[in-house]
C-alpha cells in the first residue's frame, strides 16, 4: 500500500527554472577554465548544450555530475568529478531560484495532504534553494520530509539519498517516486519503491521514461489514479 509520494522539484511541481540553465552552462565554461580545456565547443556539444539551451535528453538536460564528469574526463587527464561536484554547490549557493507551480500542483497536493498520504521532496536543488521554493508557494506544511543535495549527499540516481525516510522505518514498497525524468524512474528503480511515475512537464516531454510504472500529462493526474 501506497503511504509516502516522493516529488521532484523542478519540472514537476514548478515550471522549468530557467536559473537552472545558466548554472549549467557556467558550470561547464568553468571546469573548461579549470582544467584548460580548450576544446569547448566539443564539449558543449558531447553534454547536451545548444546555443542557450539544454538538448533535450542529454547529459546536460537530465544526468548526473557523475555522468557528466565522465564526458569532462575525456579531454583531461586528470580525474574531474571532485572538482565539478564542488564547483557545482557553490553556483547552486548563489543562485536566485524561480518557483511557478505549475496550475492545479497546489490544489493536488492539498488534497493528496487530505486523504492522509505523506508528502516529500526529493530533489538536487540544496536546502536553501528548496526553503525558497517552499517560502514563495506556500507549501511548508505540506511535506512531511525533504531531501536536497548539499554537497554533501548522495545524489539522484542513488538509493541511498532516501536515507532520511529509510531512518523513519518508512518500506520501499510504501514509496511512489514522481518525477519528470528518467533520473527519477532509475532512483525508484533503485530504491524499489512500489510505484515509479514519470509526468510529462518540464524535461518529461523528452524523457524515455523506460522505467516508469506509469506516464502521466502532470501532476494533477495523480488523483485520479490514486
Amino acid at each position: 500500500m501506497i503511504k509516502w509520494l516522493l516529488f521532484d522539484k523542478d519540472g514537476t511541481l514548478i515550471q522549468f527554472d530557467q536559473s537552472w540553465v545558466k548554472l549549467g552552462i557556467q558550470l561547464v565554461d568553468d571546469v573548461c577554465a579549470h582544467f584548460e580545456i580548450d576544446q569547448r565547443e566539443a564539449v558543449y556539444d558531447a553534454i547536451g548544450i545548444d546555443g542557450d539551451a539544454f538538448r533535450p535528453n542529454s547529459v546536460m538536460a537530465s544526468g548526473s555530475l557523475e555522468e557528466m564528469a565522465t564526458i569532462f574526463n575525456q579531454y583531461t587527464d586528470i580525474e574531474t568529478y571532485t572538482w565539478v561536484c564542488m564547483r557545482s554547490q557553490q553556483l547552486i549557493n548563489t543562485r536566485v531560484p524561480e518557483s511557478k507551480l505549475y496550475p492545479g500542483v497546489h490544489e493536488t497536493l492539498m488534497k493528496l495532504h487530505t486523504c492522509g498520504y505523506q508528502l516529500a521532496i526529493v530533489t538536487g536543488d540544496n536546502a536553501r534553494g528548496v526553503s525558497h521554493f517552499l517560502e514563495q508557494t506556500g507549501l511548508q506544511d505540506l511535506f512531511a520530509c525533504v531531501i536536497s543535495t548539499n554537497g554533501d549527499n548522495y545524489e539522484k540516481p542513488d538509493k541511498r539519498l532516501l536515507t532520511p525516510l529509510w531512518s523513519r522505518g518508512v518500506k520501499a514498497e510504501e514509496m511512489a517516486i514522481i518525477g519528470d525524468t528518467d533520473l527519477d524512474m532509475q532512483t525508484g528503480r533503485q530504491a524499489q519503491c512500489a510505484k515509479t511515475i514519470g509526468v510529462r512537464t518540464g524535461l518529461g516531454h523528452e524523457a524515455t521514461f523506460d522505467e516508469a510504472d506509469l506516464i502521466l500529462d502532470d501532476v494533477t493526474q495523480l488523483l485520479e489514479y490514486l
